[in-house]
């Protein structure tokens, strides 16, 4: 609990400076969010979000939504609210549309259907050449059913959106819990643990915001 206060502070300190440094929001995604944390909830209200989802929230996402903010500055453009997060989508948010928080994300590997995805462009071109308008719109929905099951999206927040339909989410249940993963389905390029900012293990929701403050920090001190 004490390394993760300190971290906290760290944190705290790293995004004042970033904010200091970054007048012009030259980072990508700061024009969005402009350095501006949300009012922090309580530890009342993320209780009661944990009972009504019958989930245990990871510890370090806590402390972040309830000492730092309930969304707001961070990677890309920005942390999602609690709330937010709960979409599947944060390109087209859907209200009717939530994960599943109690029950287990299925992944320990990076997941992809590269093979399946390939056969069915081939027969989408074929079907376009043909000019069988029907046959083309029963292979989209073949390839949706295919890339989008809904257990996906078990026991995730998705608490940042990179843009072209990339989404960054938090494990809060299952094997892989408090660590950071990448949806890019709507690219064709599968679910996988994070890698950007050069980062090749498995990372933490803290140390994935730290991360991102520590190599934006380096690049506009060398600029």
């Amino acid at each position: 609990m004490f390394k993760m206060k300190k971290q906290i502070q760290r944190i705290k300190t790293k995004l004042e400076e970033l904010k200091i440094l970054d007048k012009e929001f030259k980072v990508f995604g700061a024009e969005s969010h402009k350095y501006a944390l949300n009012a922090p909830l309580t530890i009342k209200e993320v209780r009661a979000f944990e009972g009504k989802h019958q989930v245990t929230l990871p510890k370090e996402y806590v402390a972040f939504i309830t000492q730092m903010g309930n969304g707001g500055a961070g990677p890309y453009y920005g942390v999602q609210t609690l709330e937010n997060a709960l979409n599947e989508s944060l390109v087209y948010p859907d209200s009717d549309s939530h994960n599943i928080l109690s029950k287990p994300f299925p992944h320990t590997e990076a997941w992809a259907c590269f093979d399946e995805l390939d056969e069915i462009y081939k027969r989408m071109e074929a079907a376009q050449e043909a000019e069988d308008e029907e046959l083309e719109e029963a292979l989209f929905e073949e390839k949706y059913d295919l890339i989008g099951g809904p257990e996906h999206n078990y026991g995730i927040l998705n608490v940042c959106h990179f843009g072209c339909g990339i989404m960054m989410f938090l494990v809060v249940t299952g094997e892989e819990r408090g660590n950071m993963w990448t949806d890019d389905r709507m690219n064709d390029s599968g679910i996988f643990p994070f890698e950007e900012m050069k980062v090749v293990e498995r990372i933490t929701f803290l140390d994935w915001y730290e991360c991102w403050l520590n190599q934006n920090l380096l690049e506009l001190k060398i600029t």
